[in-house]
């Protein structure tokens, strides 16, 4: 795989944007409606792994009624994602630097209505099932941090991490609505929004895999 390019002045570029995201994110914990000034009653909806941000940007202008949150680790991959809510004056999207490792640094107990696993690492090289972000400690995590009725939206390509996933989230006791192997040809290709990777798998002819889990 080619190694991507490292953007140049990211510092620059990432002040120049300053009102997208936060330099010490864990500070809002608890108050994120009011750190993005929000009411308290909006729903907060969270992106784990954004990329470069095709999907939480369509996500945001699609649904101005709710606070988007897109978490990504590093800064240089979802730095144009940054730029562009900026440049379209997106007002109810932000941005995370992050590890999802400790998410519970960042998200209050019964603080998100919703969350988005978008093509998530399979962890399949290196046999770390642990490491998924649907193994049962990270939802576990998230169950915390979900207001009653919240959903998870998992969508991948990879067949056994999807399989491993819907175990995980049955034996932590969600229930699993709207399953389909399938998605672009199902009754909810729709509504759906491609990601990057999402197209890229699609144009290969991989079926793409989506679950809609719910507290």
């Amino acid at each position: 795989m080619a190694r991507m390019r490292t953007k140049r002045n990211i510092p620059a570029r990432m002040e120049k944007c300053h009102e997208r995201w936060f330099d010490a994110p864990m500070l809002n914990k608890g108050k994120w409606r009011e750190a993005c000034g929000f009411p308290e009653d909006i729903p907060v909806w969270l992106e784990i792994g954004c990329g470069k941000g095709k999907f939480c940007t369509e996500m945001a202008l699609r649904h101005p009624e709710v606070l988007y949150i897109a978490m990504e680790r590093d800064a240089s991959v979802t730095l144009a994602a940054i730029e562009k809510a900026h440049e379209l004056e997106i007002p109810n999207l932000f941005f995370i630097r992050g590890d999802a490792g400790i998410i519970e640094n960042y998200f209050a107990e019964n603080e998100v209505n919703r969350i988005f696993l978008n093509f998530s690492d399979p962890w399949t090289r290196q046999n770390k099932p642990k490491r998924r972000l649907t193994y049962r400690d990270f939802l576990n995590k998230y169950k915390v941090m979900m207001r009653e009725g919240g959903a998870i939206e998992f969508k991948t390509d990879n067949d056994d991490l999807f399989d491993f996933s819907l175990n995980e989230f049955e034996e932590t006791g969600f229930t699993l609505e709207d399953v389909t192997r399938d998605l672009h040809n199902s009754e909810w290709n729709e509504e759906n929004i491609r990601t990057e990777f999402e197209q890229k798998f699609a144009d290969q002819g991989i079926t793409i895999k989506r679950v809609v889990a719910k507290m």
